[in-house]
């Protein structure tokens, strides 16, 4: 059965699986998805804060500039102030620190300068509130910071901890068995014969799983045999939440994962997808565990993983969203589609004053995988779309070495 791209994708959210969420340390939460409201515990921050180290003052006091004060205490960041500011007076004052009650401005201490007999000389005239963080000015008590479905990042664990979640409740990763097929498939340090590849699907399908936070259960490689498919893809079944396979998935005589899996009591949602690259691409199910049989083809096999899995992978976590990000650029250079299909062309993408812009780059096809990894976007042409010209726009989607690269080069 060959559907569309959306519809393709419909069918696998619909039969995604939410896993029960867990609490983490929090310096184990990096990556995952939030499951819980998290809501401030206290007005941020909790006091009238120095924005700047230098001198705590009324500011009605400051008839003109310069005029010089006696320096009455001083205040450092985490002790509280041991008393009010007198009138006619200032308190030295660090960043962070609570403003002394009669206080309501801060005169950076670049410009101020010392005197005799314990004074400081105000160089400006401040006005009221210049440099003071009033208390509840980012965040008022029982304010909602974040949201169930946020991937935690720097961020939003930051946030976690100013309010005190040293435990935040997340949904719990998923457990992916991936299995590579193929008679041709060698192991990654091995001599390659005369009519062999290694094995470059599976520490790539493994990258892009674990990025998208499941925990990967690898289970080797199989040969193009029936009863060595079997055994695997049973312990895979058996002992993950989702399956993936690479390989194996085409209408070769010696394509026989479809079959396998079928034998198995996989029911299969879709087998093929009006896709370039990637059209052999099986989904199905058993029970709550999922299943994937993307192609072998290198390129197709991770196009089809951004496409397909990854958004899977992420809803089981409770995300709201899974794609990678998307925008619409400018062809600098034609883009054709021969396909009839809808196809994902590699591109090289840069930013300018008139915005994003794009370009094909040269591939040979699927298998090119030297083209892919130097590709900085996905440009997607609907199976009608059969030109681009320059100038016109295209959607795309960013892949993960673009948000690498320094400002610069983009």
């Amino acid at each position: 059965m060959t559907l569309g791209v959306a519809d393709a994708l419909a069918r696998v959210r619909s039969r995604v699986p939410v896993l029960p969420a867990e609490a983490v340390e929090l310096r184990s939460a990096r990556g995952r998805v939030l499951r819980q409201d998290v809501r401030a515990d206290r007005p941020q921050p909790g006091f009238d804060r120095a924005a700047m180290d230098g001198f705590a003052v009324r500011a009605a006091d400051v008839a003109s500039a310069p005029s010089a004060f006696p320096v009455a205490f001083e205040v450092r960041a985490g002790q509280w102030p041991e008393r009010a500011l007198p009138a006619g007076a200032v308190a030295r004052i660090m960043t962070g620190a609570p403003v002394p009650e009669g206080a309501d401005a801060v005169v950076p201490v670049e410009r101020t300068r010392g005197v005799d007999d314990g004074r400081v000389e105000l160089q400006v005239r401040p006005e009221a509130g210049q440099h003071v963080a009033p208390r509840g000015s980012e965040v008022a008590a029982g304010e909602r910071l974040l949201t169930p479905g946020r991937r935690l990042d720097a961020a939003a664990i930051a946030v976690l901890a100013s309010v005190g979640v040293a435990r935040p409740l997340v949904g719990r990763r998923p457990r992916v068995a991936l299995l590579v097929t193929g008679d041709e498939i060698v192991p990654v340090d091995a001599t390659p014969g005369a009519a062999q590849i290694r094995n470059s699907n599976g520490p790539a399908v493994t990258a892009l799983a674990e990025d998208a936070g499941a925990e990967v259960i690898d289970l080797g490689t199989a040969a193009d045999d029936a009863a060595a498919l079997l055994s695997a893809l049973a312990r895979g079944l058996d002992s993950a939440d989702v399956l993936i396979t690479s390989g194996g998935v085409s209408a070769g005589d010696y394509d026989l994962v479809e079959p396998a899996l079928e034998r198995l009591g996989v029911s299969l949602d879709f087998t093929r997808v009006a896709i370039k690259p990637g059209a052999p691409l099986v989904f199905g199910h058993r029970g709550d565990v999922l299943v994937f049989g993307l192609p072998g083809n290198p390129v197709s096999s991770q196009v089809t993983f951004d496409l397909f899995v990854r958004p899977a992978l992420l809803a089981m976590q409770g995300a709201s969203g899974g794609g990678r990000l998307r925008l619409f650029a400018r062809a600098e250079a034609p883009f054709v589609n021969r396909s009839g299909r809808e196809n994902h062309v590699p591109a090289a993408l840069r930013f300018g004053p008139e915005g994003a812009l794009v370009r094909p780059l040269r591939s040979q096809g699927s298998g090119d995988l030297a083209a892919h990894a130097r590709a900085d976007a996905i440009v997607v042409l609907a199976a009608e779309r059969t030109a681009v010209a320059a100038g016109e726009t295209v959607p795309c989607w960013l892949l993960p070495a673009v948000l690498e690269r320094d400002a610069e080069e983009a």
